[in-house]
């Protein structure tokens, strides 16, 4: 079973990172900031290209920073499409971002499951 782990670090540069977990094997990791009621995934990495795994780290943390009283997400990590595409971004002016309420509901296939 996979464990998406949380890290709080608490710095001006990276308030908290999470770690895809299946044992004790790591399957990728991303680091978040925040800034006031936006949270901001800076850094996504995957160690293999399952798209299900960015797709729950991404979402462990908006969750995450919408606990600490974040409202607005964006995604300035170099993500693939594949991951990105199953949450509800919109692109303005070439950045990937939402309310994080929309981007924690779910969708029914709205996305290609094949990379």
């Amino acid at each position: 079973m996979i464990y998406f782990a949380p890290h709080a670090v608490g710095t001006d540069a990276c308030a908290a990172y999470f770690e895809a977990l299946d044992g004790e094997a790591c399957l990728g990791v991303c680091r978040l900031r925040l800034d006031g009621n936006r949270a901001d995934v800076f850094e996504l990495t995957l160690t293999g290209g399952d798209a299900g795994i960015g797709e729950g780290l991404l979402r462990a943390a908006y969750h995450y920073a919408a606990n600490k009283g974040a409202y607005w997400g964006v995604c300035s990590a170099k993500a693939d499409k594949a991951v990105t595409a199953r949450l509800r971004f919109e692109s303005r002016n070439g950045v990937l971002e939402n309310d994080i309420p929309t981007l924690l509901t779910g969708t029914c296939g709205g996305f290609d499951k094949t990379p």
